[in-house]
Parts: C-alpha cells; sequence; structure tokens
C-alpha cells in the first residue's frame, strides 16, 4: 500500500500514511509550493524599514529613552532569537544603550521558562547581555491601567509601564477563542495581571462570536485589543505562517494596523472552503506541541466533522501535559458529579472561573475540552499515556495506522478531510456556526 498522505510532527518532519481503499479524501489541506521564502533577518528588516501606520522603527527609536521588547513563550513557534538579532543590531547602530533595553517575556498566566529555554528562546548572546523579564500576573507591583469603557483597571508589568517605546514580538495564529493570537495578546494578556486575565476570559469564552478566524463581533478579542490600546504597544511584528509552519511574511507597524494586515494575509493563506461536513477528520496538532496547548489543534477538526464522526489526532507533544493538568479533569468531575459540561458551562455563563485556583491556560484549554461538541476522537501521542487520554475524554492509539483501523469499520465508506498541521488552519464554511 502507497503512502499517499502525511501529517507535520514538527517543522519539517512528516508522517506518511495511507488510507483505506473505500475512503475518500475530500480535503487534503496542503500549502502552495510558490516562489522562495526571504530570510527571517530580510523580513524583518523590511517589517521595521517599511511598517504600517507608523514610522519607521529607527526614527522612533530617536524619540525613545527607555524601550521594552516584549516576545511570547515556547508554547509559539515564533522566530524570537532570530528577530531579536536583527532589532538589536538595529538600536546598536543608533548608539542605543542596552542598560536602556528590557526584554520581557510575555508568560499570561503560563508557567516561567527554565533558563535553558530562554537561551533558547532568545539566543544564548542575548540571555546573558540583555535584562530579561519573565511577566509575573500575580506581582504585587503591577502598574493599574485605566480602559476607556471598562469599569475594572488592567494592571501591567512595571517594566513594560516605565518604556517610553513598546515593541511586541508575535505570531498570528489560528486562536479557538480569540479568532488569532498574537498582536494585542502579546500584552492582554502576555503582561497583564491574573485577576484581569480571569474576568476577561471567563467573561466572554463561551460568546458564539469567540471562535477561529473571527475577528470582528468577537468580545474576546475586541476587549484584547481595547486593553493593548490603552496599555500602549508602540512597535507590532507580527509573523505570519503558511501550513508547513514556515513564517512567510513578518508585518511591522502600528497595534491595530500591522495586526490587521497580518490577519488578512493569515486568513489568506490558511483559509480554506468547506461545502459540506466530512465524516472523519485526521489531522496533527502541528504547530500546537507544548503540552496541553495541543488542544488548540482540535478547533478546526470540530467544525468541519459531523457530530456522528470521528478525528483522529495525532499530538506530537515535544514537552509533557502537567501531572497537575491530568488530575484537574478528576476535580472537575468530582465537583460536577460527572456533569462536567454543565458545570463549566454554569460557570462561565456566570464569568467564573470553574479551577479557581488554576492558571487561566488551564481553565481556556479544559473548557476546550468539556464544551468542545461529542465527536468521537481518537488520540496518537507518544508524549501521552492511555490512561492520560482516557483522564481527558478521548479514545487511544498507538499509531495512525491503529487509529485508521478503529475507524475503518465504524465508517466502511468515509468522506475524509486531512489536516497536516491542524493548528495552521482557518475552516471557510458553507454553514452557519
Amino acid at each position: 500500500m502507497g503512502q499517499d498522505h502525511y501529517l507535520y510532527l514538527g517543522q519539517g518532519k512528516k508522517q506518511y500514511f495511507s488510507l483505506p481503499p473505500e475512503w475518500v479524501p475530500l480535503h487534503f489541506v496542503e500549502s502552495e509550493e510558490g516562489t522562495s521564502i526571504p530570510s527571517i533577518q530580510k523580513m524583518t528588516l523590511e517589517a521595521l524599514s517599511k511598517p504600517a501606520g507608523t514610522l519607521p522603527f529607527q526614527d522612533l527609536v530617536l524619540r525613545a529613552h527607555r524601550i521594552a521588547i516584549i516576545v511570547d513563550d515556547l508554547t509559539r513557534p515564533t522566530p524570537t532569537a532570530e528577530i531579536l538579532e536583527v532589532l538589536l543590531s538595529r538600536l546598536a547602530d543608533n548608539d542605543f544603550s542596552r542598560e536602556n533595553i528590557t526584554l520581557i517575556v510575555a508568560l499570561g498566566t503560563h508557567e516561567a521558562m527554565k533558563r535553558e529555554a530562554l537561551e533558547a528562546r532568545v539566543g544564548k548572546g542575548v540571555a546573558s547581555s540583555y535584562k530579561i523579564v519573565q511577566h509575573n500576573a500575580w506581582q504585587s507591583d503591577l502598574v493599574p491601567i485605566k480602559i476607556p469603557g471598562d469599569e475594572r483597571m488592567v494592571k501591567i508589568n512595571p517594566d513594560v509601564a516605565l518604556a517610553d517605546l513598546k515593541v511586541g514580538i508575535s505570531s498570528i495564529l489560528p486562536h479557538p477563542m480569540a479568532g488569532y493570537g498574537g498582536g494585542p495578546k502579546i500584552v492582554m494578556p502576555g503582561v497583564s495581571d491574573f485577576e484581569y486575565i480571569r474576568d476577561h476570559h471567563m467573561k466572554h469564552v463561551i460568546h458564539p462570536r469567540s471562535r477561529a478566524g473571527v475577528t470582528a463581533g468577537n468580545p474576546f478579542h475586541e476587549s484584547c485589543m481595547r486593553a493593548a490600546r490603552a496599555i500602549g504597544l508602540d512597535f507590532s511584528i507580527n509573523c505570519v505562517y503558511n501550513q508547513k509552519g514556515q513564517v512567510i511574511r513578518i508585518i511591522g507597524g502600528s497595534l491595530e494596523m500591522a495586526f490587521t494586515e497580518a490577519v488578512e494575509v493569515c486568513f489568506e493563506k490558511l483559509g480554506h472552503r468547506f461545502e459540506e461536513k466530512v465524516d472523519v477528520t485526521i489531522t496533527s496538532t502541528f504547530p500546537h506541541t507544548h503540552g496541553h496547548q495541543f488542544f488548540k489543534g482540535l478547533s478546526a477538526p470540530d467544525v468541519v466533522t459531523k457530530d456522528t464522526g470521528a478525528i483522529l489526532l495525532i499530538a506530537p507533544i515535544v514537552s509533557p501535559i502537567p501531572a497537575e493538568f491530568i488530575n484537574s479533569f478528576n476535580v472537575v468531575k468530582e465537583k460536577s458529579h460527572n456533569h462536567s459540561a454543565a458545570y463549566v458551562k454554569e460557570a462561565l455563563s456566570k464569568g467564573m472561573a470553574f479551577l479557581p485556583d488554576k492558571s487561566i491556560d488551564y481553565n481556556m484549554a479544559m473548557s476546550t475540552v468539556f464544551l468542545r461538541p461529542e465527536k468521537r476522537t481518537i488520540l496518537v501521542s507518544p508524549g501521552i499515556s492511555k490512561d492520560e487520554a482516557q483522564i481527558m475524554g478521548l479514545e487511544y492509539a498507538s499509531s495512525i495506522e491503529e487509529g485508521l483501523r478503529l475507524l475503518q469499520n465504524a465508517y466502511p465508506d468515509a468522506r475524509v478531510a486531512i489536516f497536516p498541521s491542524g493548528g495552521l488552519i482557518v475552516p471557510i464554511t458553507a454553514w452557519k456556526r
């Protein structure tokens, strides 16, 4: 049997497989082969010198005394070290003192990065030569910022608040609730306080417009943007990807204009039209390969798969799922007396966290699990055990081939969608969602 299709397990790493002969592949969402992609260095220089909606970066630097450069963590695929190499070199060319430059890792409520991971993120030389702060959403000296139209203040990282030039570096990726990640999210939730993040996320997560690929009328996104405007992001650097996970554009500029342009390119490159739902979707979670972030890979398959259908989910995770996260499933089940979906939905409808003593990303990931449509989902992952999969409400297979065998009997003539990189697709549907 030939190996006709593939899934991405990492950047440039494919796993090939074949469908049962009776199955019909309606969609095999591959990236178009086009012209060669410029280097990260070249795209960064272009983004700095020809930004959207603001002055070139070097002109903004002339007015600045303190600069905060806000970067995301390893849960995003952003080529941060390569971008920083160009950005910091440009600052050095302008004789800007590195003592007045602070790098802030926009953790939101994620765990702090260990030294080795931090060096991998920003580069060893940068890690040893520049002041680097990992944001702590619980620290006591966060600075309050008034948001017009919001009765609550957001508190932000003091190193961001003190800077007179704030630069954000992020990836514009489909996001299950915000429409697209990156852009304004680098500051809210990236460098904001726990309570504001919690209240924002809990309030907006179940809104029908809070979904991947949607920004207009999406309160999750719009509230992030309002907070980001108030906080201030003077220069936004946004990476856009193809379905291979390669950066194809880096767009710099003002908070809103750079984000808008990046979203348009993202939609153009990652949008795929579906006229009908399929019986089976086979997908990798790439580029969501860090722990419980893999659940983001279910967003697109859930949209395009029939309620009576099934999803074969390959999760090539590179860091384990925390035991605390796995145990939290049992906590919710116990609190809800095994009525988890109703319990979670009731809490969220009141704007409350259903795991109030856990991080917000735990709550978000678990809400994805408990509130997603009840579709048969088979997980394949060398980094997740069968017992862990079952606790998370997923069936388990040891390989793609085993998963296909399990589904072949239930769906003998399935119409199929294949997403080589399930985190890099925006479904454009012919039906209302």
